[in-house]
């Protein structure tokens, strides 16, 4: 058997670990690739060089789709890093590999993977992001620009000193927050103003009165 120095991820798997950042097209779209579009994988290795990514996105040419649902594909990218596969070269994959596509057919169907909503800004507590704390407290201002959700996640346990130093805060898209609790998913479609905060028994959130 050749030895290879790649392989490919498993995008269903990443998907399921960070649902609200990490894109899969839906198998409804898969279902309807052809041979002449175009995939992309993510090649895996390993490398001992510090300043060498583990991965590379590449984009593959289908050419044969076969009866069990796996593909055949051309590589359609000169790897950085890879050593041993190179543009042209055939790789086999199959569905659960696939993280994007291209096709010049007009797909009549809804991306119901979409996260770009997911991928705006958001102001987030250290408390939530490093310490293990569940979001305990959110507020929806007017964002500034087409890039910011406006809405800003607190554990509810930091004080004003913790607050005033930036570095406790982060400026992150909204769906690294959701990775770690979504349990507030429901009320981002609130009006802006609104503020909640969860109930320590419960668990639930209760909006909060001006």
């Amino acid at each position: 058997m050749e030895y290879k120095s790649w392989s490919l991820d498993n995008a269903v798997e990443i998907q399921k670990e960070f649902p609200y950042t990490f894109y899969r097209p839906p198998d409804e779209i898969i279902d309807s690739l052809k041979p002449g579009d175009l995939v992309k994988l993510i090649f895996r290795f390993e490398s001992d060089e510090p300043d060498v990514p583990a991965a590379e996105r590449m984009w593959v040419i289908i050419e044969i789709i076969n009866e069990d649902g796996s593909f055949v594909g051309k590589l359609n990218n000169d790897p950085f890093h890879i050593k041993d596969i190179k543009l042209g070269n055939k790789v086999r994959f199959s569905r659960q590999h696939i993280i994007q596509y291209n096709t010049l057919n007009d797909l009549d169907i809804k991306d119901t993977n979409d996260i770009s909503k997911y991928l705006k800004k958001c102001f987030v507590s250290n408390h939530i992001m490093h310490d293990g704390y569940k979001v305990g407290r959110l507020y929806w201002e007017e964002p500034e620009d087409e890039n910011e959700t406006g809405w800003t996640f607190m554990g509810d346990y930091e004080t004003q000193e913790y607050v005033d130093d930036s570095k406790n805060l982060q400026y992150i898209a909204i769906g690294k927050v959701l990775n770690i609790d979504d349990s507030f998913i429901n009320l981002l479609d609130e009006p802006v103003g609104s503020e909640f905060v969860r109930d320590d028994i419960t668990g639930t959130f209760f909006k909060i009165e001006d």
